[in-house]
C-alpha cells in the first residue's frame, strides 16, 4: 500500500514537488521564528532571574491608605474631605522576621539556596566624576548558587566580596563613566554620609547600558555598615528545584507572613504579556502558511483522485475495502507531510545557524549575535504540526474516494 500511494505521488511529480515546498516553508518559518524569539526569551527571563530569582521575598511597602487613616482616626462611618490626603510610606521596607524565612527555606526541600539582600540606592564619586547606582548588598557565595552573575563577570572576580574589606564590584558602564579600572578605589556614600573608600574588585557586564551603568554589588555586610542598619535585610532571593513552581510557592508562602512574596512571572508581568503576545504572532503565521499548505494537499489528491478513477474502481473491483482506499489516501498525505517536516527542519534549523552568526553591529547580552534558541522541543513542534496539516487535510478527500463503488465510476466515466 506503502508503494502504490508513492507511486501515484510520483504521477504527478510538479504538484508534489509544490506541496512539498509548502509544508517545507511552513515548518522553517515556524523553526526560525521559534529559534529566536525563544533565544531571545531565554536571554531575558535570564537577566530577570538574576534581579528576582524564582522567587523573591522583600518587606511590605507600608504604604500609607487615606481609608486606613480615616477609619482609625475618625471612624468607619466617618466623612472626610482631605486638603492634602495622606500619602507616602510609614515606615522603609524591610523583613519583619529574616530568621523566621531562613528556618523555613533552610528546611524546605523545593529550595535549592537562598540569598538575603540589601539593596540601597548609592552615590559612586571618583575625583569629580560621580554616578547614581543601586548597591545590593548580598553574600557572594550563595548569590553565585541563585544566579548566573559570575557569567558576566567581565574583569575581576565575583568570589572577590567575600573579602572582609569594603569591596565593589561595578556595572561596566558605571565604571566607564568614573573613570576607574579594577583595584581602583571609589567613594561610596548612602544619603547625606561622607562618603567610604571601596576598592573596585569586579566590573560584570550584562551587555545592556541602562543595567550596566546603574548597578553595582558588594557585600552585605558592608552595605548594611554603610546604611548604618546593622542586621537589616530588605529582601531574600529564592531558587527552586522546578522554576515551574514558582507561582504555588510564592502563594502558599504568603500565607505565612505579611511580607511581600513574589514569584519570578508575578513580578514582571509585562514581560509575561509580551511573551503571550510573541507566542501568539509565532503560532498565527505558522498556522497560516501550514493551512494555505494543507489546501494544497486537499486540492492535489481531490484532482489525483479524480484522475486515477479507474485505478481505484480496479482496486475495489479486486477486493479493496472502503478502509483500505482511506488507507492508500492517508500514507500518501502522511508522505508529503514527513517528506516536508523533515526538509523544513533542515531548512529551519541552516537558517538558525545563518541568523545566529549574523554581526548585527550591537550588542545584546554581551555579544553582537541573536541570541537563538535549538531547543529540541521546536523541532520536534515543527514536525508534528506539519504531519497534523498533512493528515488532516488528506482525510477528506480519502474518504470521499472510499465511497466510490466500481459501478459508479464506470457510469461516470
Amino acid at each position: 500500500m506503502l508503494f502504490l500511494a508513492w507511486r501515484q505521488l510520483m504521477a504527478r511529480k510538479k504538484q508534489t514537488f509544490l506541496i512539498l515546498l509548502g509544508i517545507s516553508f511552513g515548518t522553517l518559518l515556524f523553526v526560525s521564528i521559534s529559534g529566536v524569539q525563544l533565544g531571545m526569551r531565554a536571554y531575558m527571563s535570564e537577566q530577570l532571574l538574576n534581579n528576582t530569582a524564582h522567587v523573591l521575598i522583600s518587606g511590605d511597602e507600608n504604604d500609607i491608605d487615606p481609608i486606613e487613616v480615616r477609619t482609625r482616626f475618625y471612624g468607619e462611618d466617618s466623612v472626610v474631605k482631605w486638603i492634602s490626603p495622606p500619602a507616602g510610606k510609614r515606615a522603609e521596607a524591610r523583613l519583619q522576621n529574616y530568621q523566621g524565612w531562613y528556618q523555613l527555606l533552610a528546611t524546605d526541600p523545593n529550595v535549592i539556596d537562598f540569598s538575603p539582600r540589601l539593596s540601597t540606592n548609592a552615590l559612586l564619586s571618583n575625583g569629580e566624576f560621580t554616578a547614581s547606582v543601586g548597591l545590593t548588598g548580598t553574600l557572594p557565595e550563595r548569590h553565585a548558587r541563585i544566579s548566573s552573575v559570575e557569567r558576566y563577570i567581565k574583569q575581576g572576580s565575583w568570589q572577590a566580596l567575600k573579602g572582609g574589606a569594603n569591596n565593589i564590584i561595578l556595572g561596566s558602564k558605571a565604571a566607564k563613566n568614573l573613570g576607574v579600572q579594577l583595584d581602583d578605589y571609589v567613594g561610596v556614600s548612602s544619603g547625606a554620609r561622607a562618603p567610604k573608600p571601596f576598592k573596585v574588585v569586579g566590573i560584570v557586564h550584562f551587555g545592556n547600558d541602562q543595567i550596566d551603568e546603574s548597578i553595582a554589588f558588594a557585600h552585605l555586610k558592608n552595605v548594611q555598615t554603610l546604611t548604618r542598619s546593622p542586621g537589616r535585610v530588605s529582601a531574600i532571593a529564592v531558587a527552586l528545584t522546578d522554576i515551574d513552581d514558582a507561582p504555588a510557592v510564592a502563594d502558599l508562602w504568603q500565607l505565612l507572613s505579611t511580607d511581600k512574596v513574589e514569584d519570578w512571572q508575578e513580578a514582571n508581568k509585562m514581560f509575561m504579556e509580551m511573551i503571550k503576545v510573541q507566542d501568539f504572532t509565532r503560532y498565527f503565521i505558522t498556522t497560516a502558511i501550514l493551512i494555505v499548505a494543507a489546501f494544497g494537499i486537499y486540492n492535489v489528491l481531490t484532482i489525483m483522485i479524480n484522475q486515477k478513477k479507474r485505478e481505484i474502481a480496479i482496486l475495489r473491483a479486486i477486493g479493496y475495502g472502503p478502509n483500505r482506499i482511506v488507507e492508500l489516501i492517508l500514507y500518501q498525505g502522511l508522505i508529503l507531510g514527513i517528506a516536508g517536516g523533515v526538509l523544513g527542519i533542515a531548512l529551519g534549523y541552516s537558517m538558525s545557524v545563518w541568523i545566529a552568526s549574523i554581526d548585527f553591529g550591537f550588542e545584546i547580552g554581551g555579544r553582537n549575535n541573536l541570541w537563538v534558541s535549538f531547543d529540541w522541543k521546536i523541532y520536534a513542534t515543527a514536525f508534528a504540526t506539519a504531519n497534523v496539516a498533512s493528515i488532516i487535510a488528506s482525510y477528506l478527500p480519502a474518504w470521499e474516494a472510499s465511497r466510490m463503488t466500481p459501478m459508479e465510476i464506470i457510469r461516470s466515466d
